[in-house]
């Protein structure tokens, strides 16, 4: 019996390491830089540097404090050419796609704008393993250990 409560723990253990992790982004503020951007893991300090960057573009960017943070990947284009380009953690109330510009970047577009929870998110999201992907394969390890020890 002991041995069975063992093995359910560090299941469970093994599930929950992921989800407690702090969220991961991609940052980078130009277009050389983003193309092999950093990592960054979300602090308070980080996503408010990701607004400072957000505030030299655009007007009623926020300084906030929080525990839960976003990806962000924004991108700038004019006359076709890709002007800028901003990637990294950001607070969720800031609303980053829905800033108005600044009048003197009125004709810049924003062509990609995107808030999103997941680790590395904000960076070609295609053929990476997401964390449901994991949680599945926990889940069906454990079944697989509760048949063989049951």
């Amino acid at each position: 019996m002991f041995v069975k409560a063992l093995i359910a723990s560090l299941l469970v253990a093994f599930v929950c390491v992921q989800i407690a992790d702090s969220l991961v982004c991609y940052t980078c503020t130009t277009p050389n830089d983003c193309k092999s951007p950093k990592k960054v893991t979300c602090t308070n300090a980080a996503a408010n540097e990701t607004s400072h960057n957000l505030e030299v573009y655009h007007q009623g960017v926020r300084n906030l404090t929080s525990t839960r943070f976003d990806c962000l990947a924004l991108k700038y284009t004019w006359n076709n050419n890709v002007i800028n380009q901003i990637h990294g953690c950001i607070h969720p109330n800031v609303g980053a796609c829905s800033l108005s510009l600044k009048p003197a970047y009125g004709h810049y577009n924003k062509t990609h704008c995107l808030t999103c929870s997941g680790n590395k998110c904000n960076k070609n999201p295609a053929g990476k393993m997401s964390s449901s992907t994991l949680t599945i394969a926990a889940s069906v390890l454990g079944l697989l250990l509760v048949k063989i020890f049951a």
